[in-house]
């Protein structure tokens, strides 16, 4: 491992934006990471990893919703809002804005009436749980607030307001329901108090979120530029979110896979898994939020060179930034679990196999973002749809015959399978390495 050379690419001016944005975000999202562990320690130990279970279970419904009534909105938001910020085209930036508005609302709001109305039909023939329709109607009215988040919270990442973006995407809500939750718990233990708690908090997020939005695009222009038709902009934004489905279902048809065939408490102890782990990638993730509309500016310029480079970058500080959490998650995993609750430690194999798959996550890099920012979406949504198909499979056969632990090997497989098809595809295509490995500098 050459340190002189690590330390003399440090001056480069791309590496140090590289740094330099992580670090304010990461520092964001870590508060994310706090409020959203403050918020499952109140649920797991005030109401138990039963009602945990039972409330992962109804967000991963919401979730599963508000990601049909994205559209891909917010991926192709980001994207067109890279672009024209840097040509300062706010005209553009307040029609895309407004017109996204046009698609998510209407379809956010069927959405919300059709989860409602559903909701038993759904706890008793896919769960085969009735008590859930209670949980799965509160959280109904978070559909459209969910959307919100994720559409307005992608405007800030395309205008590279990185502080921003990660409140919005990582810490509002969270913090909110945590909030809410905490003076809650001291008047009632009612089991429903978690999801009204964060139905208020997505709310209060998407309302102030879109207020402040349009009042800063407004701020630059007042009048909307017209060269975009609704139709145009679906179009271009139904591959992304089919990727993007793929890519969040497949993490959630583990939980809910595990929910019809196991035990709430299970479900509860793998959602505190799945919290654990994301540490291991959270560099990767507040490496992404920065870097994607540079990439898709890179692109643009057809400047290959430069997109060479800056993947190389953010491979190495992904490489050198996550492997220490990875080895602290590793050697504290029982301990970690334990701070939910004695019953959450049952689950240590599972986070050591979730951690494995985790592992290909960081390896591979900022793959899903590369693809997506240079106009490859339409592979990276093949590349997922055949790795989703393959997590079925392993979730229908290791979950029935090992439970929690035939959670996280399906969950494994899958982060292997996409991620290392995906940098595959891109060292072919653009012949770029997204992975970094010290040996390789020798």
């Amino acid at each position: 491992m050459n340190f002189k050379r690590i330390i003399a690419s440090l001056k480069e001016e791309s590496l140090r934006e590289i740094i330099t944005g992580t670090a304010a975000t990461f520092i964001i999202r870590l508060l994310g990471l706090v409020v959203g562990y403050a918020f499952t320690f109140l649920v797991s130990r005030y109401f138990g990893s039963r009602v945990l279970g039972a409330h992962t279970l109804s967000v991963t419904v919401l979730m599963m919703f508000s990601v049909l009534g994205r559209m891909g909105m917010d991926t192709h938001l980001v994207k067109n809002f890279a672009k024209d910020h840097a040509d300062d085209r706010w005209d553009r930036v307040l029609e895309v804005y407004k017109k996204t508005l046009m698609v998510i609302v209407p379809i956010g709001l069927l959405l919300s009436i059709i989860l409602f109305f559903t909701s038993g039909l759904i706890a008793e023939h896919v769960f085969n749980k009735p008590y859930l329709e209670s949980y799965f109607k509160i959280i109904s009215f978070a559909v459209l607030p969910m959307i919100m988040r994720f559409v307005n919270s992608e405007c800030y990442r395309g205008l590279r307001r990185n502080v921003e973006y990660a409140y919005g995407q990582n810490v509002g809500y969270l913090l909110y329901a945590s909030v809410i939750l905490g003076v809650a718990s001291l008047f009632t233990r009612n089991e429903l108090v978690p999801n009204i708690a964060f139905v208020i908090s997505l709310v209060v997020l998407g309302i102030s979120s879109s207020y402040f939005i349009l009042k800063d695009i407004k701020t630059h222009s007042k009048t909307p530029s017209n060269e975009l038709t609704i139709n145009e902009m679906v179009r271009h934004s139904l591959p992304m979110m089919l990727a993007t489905s793929l890519l969040l279902i497949s993490g959630w048809i583990n939980t809910i896979m595990l929910g019809i065939w196991s035990t709430e408490s299970d479900v509860g102890i793998y959602s505190v898994i799945l919290k654990i782990s994301t540490l291991a990638t959270f560099v990767l993730m507040s490496i992404n939020s920065i870097a994607a509309p540079r990439f898709a500016q890179l692109h643009a310029k057809n400047d290959s060179l430069g997109l060479n480079t800056y993947v190389g970058q953010i491979s190495k500080v992904i490489f050198f930034s996550s492997v220490p959490i990875f080895l602290f998650i590793i050697i504290f995993r029982e301990w970690l679990l334990g701070l939910f609750g004695a019953e959450f430690i049952v689950g240590s194999q599972a986070l050591l196999i979730t951690m494995l798959g985790q592992s290909f996550n960081v390896f591979a890099g900022s793959v899903g973002a590369i693809l997506n920012m240079t106009g490859h979406q339409v592979a990276f949504r093949n590349i997922l749809g055949i790795s989703t198909v393959i997590n079925i499979i392993a979730c229908a056969i290791f979950i029935p015959l090992f439970g929690l632990l035939g959670s996280a090997i399906a969950g494994m497989i899958f982060m292997a399978c996409w991620n290392i098809a995906s940098m595959i595809y891109i060292k072919i295509k653009f012949n770029i390495k997204t992975y970094y490995w010290p040996k390789a500098e020798n």
